[in-house]
């Protein structure tokens, strides 16, 4: 599958927020752009952006502001997103390298969720 880096693609995942003004909850798509990524491995560029790994956290997502009360599980809106796992073999900065289908924590770990759309069309990692 194709490496992720900070040259595009975005992460989608179902968040559960709290709505006001009851509190129920509700299903919002949340959406992190990993443009937007912390980089923690500046030195390796994949398709013209700094390469991921599992220590990468995109700060912010979208689209669950909706559920002002915030997440279920994590009481944020808009919160972090990361991989929490990668490739078993390859190791990038003493992390595994992460992949676009590989899954992710969005809104600090309110919703779990995949990539959607690569970030770069060149590197695969097949394991």
């Amino acid at each position: 599958m194709f490496a992720n880096s900070s040259a595009g693609g975005k992460n989608m995942a179902t968040s559960v927020n709290m709505t006001p003004p009851a509190g129920a909850p509700v299903a919002y798509q949340n959406e992190a752009q990993r443009a937007g990524a912390v980089p923690n491995v500046p030195n390796v560029i994949l398709g013209g952006g700094p390469a991921h790994n599992a220590a990468t956290v995109v700060p912010s997502s979208s689209g669950d502001a909706g559920g002002a009360m915030g997440g279920v599980a994590s009481g944020t809106v808009g919160g972090t997103s990361r991989n929490p796992q990668g490739s078993g073999k390859v190791i990038l900065s003493g992390s595994p390298v992460t992949r676009m289908t590989d899954p992710t924590l969005q809104n600090t770990g309110n919703a779990s969720g995949a990539g959607t759309s690569p970030s770069q069309m060149k590197v695969l990692v097949l394991s």
